[in-house]
């Protein structure tokens, strides 16, 4: 059944489902929390949604860190370019963002516009045909290294849940490793990948290139902004 849902082409199917059925996750995730942790019960709705939508996000990106390695396998090195799976992969990574922009009350609005270009991004990207070399391949990738990452969110959620300083220091720094690493590689591939579509781009396509080098900065300015906080809270400079 899983198999059969990573592969199906019936994408807006897959999304509204996923979108209905995570939405429906905040409120298992909030009873469960309301009964196990004491602190999670003393905060307030907006942080319960928040803490909920971090760490729900979490278990996603978790959840299909496998296919977006599968992914990234396939397509770069055997250039393997598998539609149907990549554009599930994307509904997959889209849809704690299109929920969250709904349900989040209090969200800054550099996250507000992150999580509205990547659902924006979702929609190019299920009718692309990865199998053309356009700019939809660097936000797969994009998307990929986020994936990887999931243990910022993670963490963001986690931090209200516990008071122990150091466990909280220990994942804020590894959460900023992992971001680091993840950007640096997708910040390297899209500037190599992109010089060389520059290059080649014809006048439509060059315009293409820029409307998307706009909308993936807005991603990078709040990645940035993500990593400085995880710097700054990790204390790595006096580890």
């Amino acid at each position: 059944m899983i198999t059969t849902i990573i592969y199906t082409d019936n994408h807006f199917f897959i999304y509204i489902i996923g979108v209905i059925i995570f939405h429906w996750s905040y409120f298992m995730m909030d009873k469960l929390l309301v009964n196990v942790n004491e602190n999670y019960k003393n905060l307030n709705d907006d942080k319960k949604m928040y803490v909920v939508s971090n760490i729900n996000k979490s278990l996603i990106l978790g959840g299909i860190t496998p296919i977006a390695g599968n992914i990234l396998y396939n397509s770069i090195y055997t250039g393997y370019w598998n539609n149907n799976l990549i554009r599930n992969m994307g509904i997959l990574y889209s849809i704690p963002d299109t929920v969250s922009l709904f349900v989040v009350n209090k969200m800054d609005l550099t996250t507000k516009i992150h999580h509205t270009v990547v659902v924006l991004f979702n929609m190019g990207s299920i009718f692309n045909d990865y199998n053309d070399d356009n700019i939809f391949r660097c936000m797969l990738v994009y998307a990929c290294f986020s994936a990887f990452a999931f243990i910022v969110n993670f963490q963001l959620g986690a931090r209200f849940l516990h008071k122990n300083k150091k466990i909280d220091r220990n994942l804020s720094i590894t959460a900023f490793i992992i971001y680091f690493l993840s950007c640096l590689t997708n910040w390297m591939y899209h500037y190599y990948e992109l010089s060389n579509q520059w290059k080649s781009c014809y006048y439509y396509e060059c315009y293409k290139i820029m409307i998307y080098l706009l909308m993936i900065s807005t991603i990078a300015v709040d990645d940035l902004k993500l990593m400085n906080w995880l710097f700054n809270k990790s204390n790595l400079l006096t580890y």
